[in-house]
């Protein structure tokens, strides 16, 4: 008596109307759960804003290619710095276009000419940089609105964005305790 699982020949169609297999149903159960587990933050996302992400990839080259032009005593550039100027950019390089006031991508290189292959997130940077001394105050202002009406979401590694201050502030977890110094003998 033949098996009512018999194999049918490469190619032929099933003409039964049976349930799905197991394996194919746990195969979707699988895909589903490890799509709905991708939040809005991947790993390698330093800040999401408006839906626009900033990699750690240039938070880093921000980091490191501005530090290569600080003196030997001069002060580093913090990767939460960097991710607060890459936050901030493209609000105070919009409102610099809105009232005249743009630098061009050819007068940031020149700021950072000693840089072999400046990344396109440096060259930003050192607009917003070059940029924002020459807003006045009522650009300053309509900057800040903005800010406050954007959806901002920061790794906590670098931090979060404090909107009154527009500054990054350290995040001290709260399974981190400061222990009390030892006691002099």
């Amino acid at each position: 008596m033949p098996s009512q699982h018999s194999l049918r020949p490469l190619g032929t169609l099933r003409r039964d109307r049976r349930p799905l297999p197991a394996l194919f149903l746990t195969l979707l159960l699988g895909a589903t759960l490890g799509l709905s587990a991708c939040g809005a933050q991947a790993t390698s996302t330093a800040a999401i804003v408006n839906g626009v992400a900033i990699s750690e990839k240039d938070v880093q080259s921000v980091t490191e290619q501005v530090n290569t032009l600080s003196q030997a005593g001069g002060q580093k550039l913090s990767a939460s710095n960097a991710l607060l100027s890459l936050i901030l950019a493209p609000y105070v390089l919009g409102e610099a276009k809105r009232v005249h006031k743009t630098v061009a991508e050819q007068q940031a290189r020149q700021v950072i000419n000693k840089i072999a292959h400046p990344t396109a997130a440096t060259i930003m940077f050192v607009q917003m940089q070059l940029v924002v001394g020459g807003l006045d105050q009522a650009s300053k202002n309509v900057i800040v609105g903005e800010l406050n009406k954007a959806k901002i979401t920061v790794n906590p590694r670098y931090g979060t964005f404090d909107r009154k201050a527009i500054a990054m502030t350290p995040i001290s977890p709260d399974w981190i305790k400061a222990s009390a110094p030892a006691p002099a003998k």
